[in-house]
């Protein structure tokens, strides 16, 4: 009988002590969690940010990478590394640090390299070195491959002057193209000899945050929702200098710019036709598609619009233009099944809203790039719309 009380000592002991050890492994428990919790914040507030900066801050300003290698090039081929891009069918333009091409067809293929036709070279590029691949083709010197007089202009804009090439044309109708976010005026280039070859005028513009355009007050993209000012800006300029009417060209986010101009402008009188390539049409569902192509999380994209809704001011539901009601005015419509960046899904409901559009789809056309998949077909729709619903309309 005496011995007990040791014995609840001794548990009470090993009570107390493992209570102890319960509640420091609890604690810590809790910390790992807090602190992993704390890491999820930090890298979803990261991948919003990100998202946010590459749609905010536009990089046509960026120094050309040349990342590609070129293994090999003689009079009729030239040799690269094998790539997504390289191995897509098509005419395409490569750029060198002293020199430039453009190569056509894929002649041959393996797990390591593309030979493709080389159907123009300008200055000079050398084997084992490395370039960088573009889309607009006739981009730099190749811009003499085009055969046409293009001229620099200044036109006046709501923020100063912004620079645009122009190409006088016999027609009353000019068309006035408008690049997307990523790109520059050499995006339109590819279409310039279908359009000249009609006697269109054309007007290939800047907006704000160019290239030696004027920044905007924040100095971010706004995504459309106040370029389009600089758009109207464009089509009084072209009026005053002997427009009768205008025939409105947006490629990728240009096409929003464009689409939003016809939602807001009292200029819209003034729109014979339009022409969308690859367009922009619901950036909530752009942004939505882009994190899923990433394998981000669903919360990454409304994390994101919030984001530059608070830095911009942009409200999406407005940037929606797939609610637009439908329009008389005659629409040509292209875009690449293929495309990665705005969704083709977009484009097959904005066509069947809208009874005028012509709808163009395109294989193996990733985003803007339908021309480079098939400029014979491409060109042919172009210059069909042009006749058929333009000149005659």
């Amino acid at each position: 009988m005496g011995e007990l009380p040791v014995v609840s000592t001794t548990i009470l002991y090993y009570h107390t002590y493992y209570s102890a050890k319960g509640l420091i492994m609890l604690t810590l428990l809790v910390f790992i969690l807090l602190l992993v919790l704390l890491l999820l914040v930090i890298l979803s507030a990261g991948l919003c940010w990100y998202v946010t900066r590459r749609l905010l801050h536009r990089t046509t300003h960026a120094s050309t990478s040349f990342t590609l290698p070129l293994v090999d090039i003689t009079a009729e081929a030239i040799t690269l590394q094998s790539t997504k891009n390289t191995r897509r069918p098509g005419v395409f333009g490569i750029q060198g640090p002293e020199g430039q091409a453009i190569v056509g067809p894929i002649l041959s293929a393996d797990t390591r390299t593309v030979t493709r036709q080389l159907l123009h070279v300008a200055g000079t590029l050398t084997p084992q070195t490395n370039v960088a691949w573009n889309t607009t083709v006739y981009g730099g010197k190749l811009r003499e491959q085009l055969h046409l007089t293009i001229n620099e202009v200044s036109v006046p804009g709501p923020l100063g002057t912004m620079p645009a090439w122009f190409v006088p044309g016999q027609q009353p109708i000019w068309v006035v193209l408008v690049h997307g976010a990523t790109g520059t005026q050499e995006q339109g280039l590819r279409a310039f000899k279908t359009l000249a070859n009609l006697g269109f005028p054309i007007l290939d513009i800047t907006y704000r945050n160019d290239t030696n355009a004027p920044a905007s007050t924040d100095g971010l993209s706004h995504l459309g929702d106040t370029e389009w000012e600089d758009v109207e800006a464009s089509i009084k300029y072209a009026l005053g200098q002997g427009a009768q009417s205008i025939l409105l060209y947006g490629i990728s986010m240009g096409g929003t710019i464009v689409e939003v101009f016809l939602a807001r402008s009292s200029y819209t009188d003034h729109i014979h036709a339009v022409i969308l390539d690859s367009p922009v049409l619901d950036w909530r569902a752009t942004i939505e598609s882009q994190t899923r192509k990433n394998r981000l999380p669903s919360f990454i994209a409304r994390g994101a619009e919030a984001v530059i809704s608070r830095r911009t001011h942009i409200n999406f539901e407005a940037l929606n233009l797939l609610t637009q009601p439908p329009r008389g005015v005659p629409t040509l419509l292209f875009h690449g099944i293929d495309d990665t960046s705005a969704p083709i899904a977009l484009s097959d409901k904005f066509a069947s809203i809208h009874p005028a559009i012509t709808y163009v789809r395109f294989p193996d056309a990733e985003h803007t790039q339908c021309w480079n998949a098939n400029s014979q077909e491409y060109e042919s729709q172009l210059r069909t719309f042009l006749e058929d619903a333009v000149l005659k309309g």
